[in-house]
């Protein structure tokens, strides 16, 4: 009997101490409230300063501290910040979560009143729209985003990513433009020097200065892989536009495509926008020409990111909204076991999320979509020492990036040493899925439909230029629809794309279907070396394998650029520890373009390569007229998994996310959004 109770004494101890603090927020609570279920903080912020408060006041209980957000909308005036006082412990995490099937909604957005829309009219609305444009005077109601926005796009130094948007019901509407779809080539560049040039703008009268003094213009200046936008200035007398940024990288040239922005005088077509900063008054043709009073509009407002953590470890993010936001959504640095989970990220005007210095974090079953730049972008591990991430990416629902800049605006952007990146999708981009640079990561089991559909000279995966990220794994993925562009499409886009010099990774098991343009192959290699393709299949491809062959002068001098040298010193790559990983390096100076292509099977298009490198080694490969019915009796040929593996899935942290991603209406009810 005594035996008896002391196990049952020591069981209830354990449970004694396991049990986690809790604390408790809400929309409607107190912050000078106890933060207990009944009498809860109002903000997240307050709760994060009650956990340092135990903190202080000896160690954390074995169960850690979990913070409930209850449903409904959290204003954010300033960033979450969390430091390394606010770090669990690997026995105690810190978790917030939201309560049960709750939303909580962290918001950087400012709601336009319903009652502020009235009719608006005079010779400044086109005459396309006159009658159908309405007026809301924003700052006498309190609204202060009113500086312009920052220009962004390729090559511009110390990018701000500071863009205004406005949304309608949780759907991003269209900054007033022209034309409303497409671009405008430009016709004839008078000053190159002074980047003046001109291009057909319909009714010059609609660009002065003085109706349009915050005029902004995308273009593609100068590469069809490059975008910027720019101020730019208009002088209708002498029907000049005239680039107002000066960079290297916006010479304007003959034909190059662009469109002008953020004037009233574009605001022609329903479901556009422009925000008069000058006078505070916001000015909106509404969707359908509907009454805009009757729909929720929301403005982005906060300058800085929702979520900031630095130094940080052992913490949790669980089902929660973060939205709206004119940069970043969150920035995370130097973090160590962090983990963000059914979590959704929307709606900003830089990245959605950026985690550098990631060691042993998990990023699971997420939604990111609608941002001006990149989705997710996450660096961690060392590559000079090899010491690797453990950081793991997976399981998430990744679409529409690059509202603000088109290219480079990456799904995902990898780099460090060590990542492990799988069973994601990612969706309806106008750049790549994956940009990586680094090398060992994974990527495995990835569902990658429609993207590239701007981008040229781009691939759903984009590596380019440093000749030491190697190791790197494509491993069963699926790439389809891979591609755009049309007639500003010169040379070409890939499903995956080794782009200068890129060497020494592999490509495995892939299903390459429809993704070859123009010039490249499904698995485009531009210069490199030591690459295998191996057991992929490629259907509806032009090419399957497309190579651009460097000569071996060109190659050895490219190992010569001061750009290249920082590369290699930046990786050690001359260092002993790094060619025993990569004995092959050693003498890839002087090595001939050798990648490996075997046993793949090619099924339709024109042929299984484009430009065969003379001393690429291929093998096994086949082309057939249908996909068989059995993959492994192609000899040679190792089976795939089945299509219904590849991807999230089911999986139960991505499927509440996508319940949670809806917007409530003004009238209290839940809506799926339609996204850009």
């Amino acid at each position: 009997m005594k035996t008896k109770w002391t196990v049952i004494a020591v069981f209830a101890a354990f449970w004694t101490v396991a049990a986690p603090v809790e604390f408790f927020v809400s929309p409607t609570g107190n912050d000078s409230a106890a933060g207990t279920f009944e009498a809860p903080f109002a903000t997240p912020a307050r709760a994060s300063a009650a956990v340092r408060d135990i903190k202080k006041s000896g160690p954390l209980p074995n169960g850690g501290v979990m913070v409930w957000l209850r449903g409904g909308t959290y204003p954010m005036r300033a960033a979450w910040a969390f430091g390394k006082d606010d770090s669990g412990t690997p026995d105690a995490a810190i978790t917030y979560r939201a309560w049960k099937d709750e939303r909580p909604v962290l918001s950087g957005g400012w709601t336009v009143p319903a009652s502020a829309w009235r009719k608006a009219d005079g010779p400044r609305i086109p005459a396309a729209a006159r009658g159908k444009v309405w007026a809301a005077d924003v700052k006498s109601l309190g609204f202060d985003a009113l500086d312009p926005d920052a220009p962004c796009g390729f090559g511009l130094p110390n990018a701000q990513f500071r863009i205004l948007s406005l949304y309608r019901n949780g759907s991003l509407l269209t900054l007033a433009r022209h034309p409303d779809k497409g671009f405008l080539p430009i016709t004839s560049v008078l000053d190159a020097t002074n980047r003046i040039f001109t291009a057909d703008l319909g009714d010059w009268s609609r660009w002065a200065p003085s109706l349009a003094p915050d005029l902004q213009a995308l273009g593609y200046w100068k590469y069809l892989w490059a975008d910027q936008t720019v101020p730019v200035s208009v002088d209708p007398a002498a029907r000049t536009i005239t680039i107002r940024l000066v960079d290297q990288w916006n010479f304007p040239k003959k034909d190059a495509p662009l469109y002008l922005q953020n004037a009233l005088g574009a605001l022609d077509s329903p479901g556009e926008w422009f925000l008069d900063r000058g006078a505070g008054v916001l000015y909106l043709r509404p969707p359908a020409d509907a009454d805009p009073g009757k729909d929720h509009y929301e403005l982005a407002r906060a300058a800085y990111p929702l979520l900031q953590v630095k130094d940080a470890s052992h913490i949790r993010f669980e089902g929660l909204v973060f939205r709206t936001g004119r940069h970043h959504g969150m920035v995370m640095n130097n973090v160590t076991d962090v983990a963000f989970e059914g979590c959704v990220v929307r709606d900003f005007g830089g990245t959605g999320f950026l985690m550098y210095g990631a060691n042993g974090c998990t990023v699971r079953g997420n939604v990111f979509h609608t941002f001006g730049h990149k989705a997710v972008e996450i660096g961690g591990g060392d590559r000079r020492s090899f010491k690797t991430s453990g950081t793991v990416v997976e399981a998430n629902d990744v679409s529409d990036t690059g509202h603000a800049m088109h290219t480079y605006s990456t799904g995902m952007a990898i780099s460090g040493y060590g990542m492990t990146v799988v069973r994601n999708r990612l969706h309806n981009l106008p750049s790549s899925a994956f940009g990586v640079g680094g090398n060992e990561h994974l990527i495995a089991s990835n569902l990658v439909e429609n993207v590239v559909l701007e981008s040229d000279d781009q691939g759903g995966v984009d590596m380019w230029g440093d000749p030491t990220c190697r190791g790197n794994r494509f491993i069963h993925n699926i790439w389809r629809d891979i591609g755009g562009g049309g007639e500003y499409m010169k040379c070409g886009q890939a499903g995956i794309r080794f782009d200068d010099a890129i060497s020494g990774n592999f490509v495995y098991g892939n299903r390459f279907d429809n993704c070859s343009r123009g010039q490249f192959g499904g698995v485009q290699i531009h210069g490199g070396r030591d690459n295998v393709i191996r057991n992929n299949l490629f259907t509806r491809c032009r090419y399957g394998v497309s190579f651009t062959e460097w000569t071996m002068k060109y190659w050895r001098e490219y190992f010569e650029r001061p750009t290249t040298r920082k590369w290699i010193e930046d990786a050690d790559a001359r260092g002993a520890k790094f060619l025993a990983k990569y004995p092959e390096f050693a003498t890839t100076v002087d090595t001939p373009m050798n990648d490996t292509v075997e046993f793949n099977i090619f099924v339709g298009g024109e042929s299984l390569f484009r430009n065969k490198a003379a001393a690429a080694k291929v093998q096994g490969n086949v082309s057939l007229e249908k996909v068989p019915d059995n993959l492994a009796s192609v000899p040679g040929f190792d089976p795939l998994p089945p299509e219904n593996v590849i991807g999230p899935g089911e999986d139960a942290l991505l499927k509440r996310a996508r319940a949670a991603d809806t917007f409530p209406h003004a009238n209290g009810e839940g809506r799926a959004p339609s996204r850009p």
